[in-house]
């Protein structure tokens, strides 16, 4: 990514980190929960959960407004008995908030939100004019390079879905890939990836970095040569 479109990013963060004392962090990550820069004022959550976490709430909240006929969501707020974490949702990244309860005393939440949500949106313009960073997903990646995949997702360890191709069920699906990621891990912490074989099929879930998991379907005569297709595929995205 370009120095100048780092510096002008950070300079945004820093403007949101200032909006109000009660902002202890700000992280802007892809709507797949990757991080491209993170700020804070004292203690730091780690980003690299922040995002994620961020980015599988606003999957599901999402997927839970289409299914009674509504539109997306804007933002997203989710409020601990500390602090109050808000997601503005841009159409290739998020922007993630943390204030502090101890410090808003006094504010309205409502009266941020606007300044908060025309930073997200100059961050939104920043990126897409000077970098191709965060646009296509993962799974865009993967199905563009291998037109045979045609059922993947992208998951948190724990089995939150990030984002899904051709599965009906996503959120059991998610689960149940969480769980065979997680019985592997009781064998050993290493584990890079599974998977189970029938036929012309050959199911893998595989490890995408500390947080996120994929799953794919790999059909075909040689399945097993096609996943592991999909792990270089994985593999360069670090």
């Amino acid at each position: 990514m370009p120095q100048k479109t780092l510096a002008e990013v950070a300079t945004l963060l820093e403007e949101a980190l200032e909006v109000h004392n009660s902002v202890r962090q700000v992280v802007l990550s892809t709507k797949e929960g990757v991080v491209v820069a993170s700020v804070c004022r004292d203690h730091e959550i780690d980003s690299r959960v922040l995002s994620t976490i961020s980015a599988a709430l606003v999957w599901a909240g999402s997927t839970a407004l289409d299914s009674i006929g509504s539109s997306k969501p804007k933002y997203l707020v989710q409020s601990t008995r500390i602090e109050r974490i808000v997601t503005i949702l841009e159409p290739n990244y998020l922007l993630v908030v943390v204030i502090s309860k101890a410090d808003d005393a006094g504010v309205d939440f409502e009266d941020l939100l606007p300044r908060f949500q025309s930073i997200a949106t100059r961050m939104e313009l920043v990126m897409s004019s000077e970098s191709n960073f965060g646009q296509q997903s993962t799974i865009g990646r993967i199905l563009e390079q291998l037109p045979a995949i045609t059922q993947a997702m992208l998951l948190t360890e724990e089995g939150m879905p990030l984002g899904s191709v051709g599965f009906e069920d996503s959120i059991e699906l998610a689960g149940l890939a969480s769980s065979i990621f997680s019985n592997g891990l009781t064998f050993s912490q290493e584990t890079d990836y599974i998977t189970m074989t029938a036929g012309e099929l050959e199911l893998m879930v595989a490890r995408v970095d500390e947080n996120r998991l994929i799953m794919v379907a790999c059909r075909g005569q040689n399945p097993a040569e096609l996943a592991e297709r999909v792990r270089d595929i994985v593999a360069g995205l670090g």
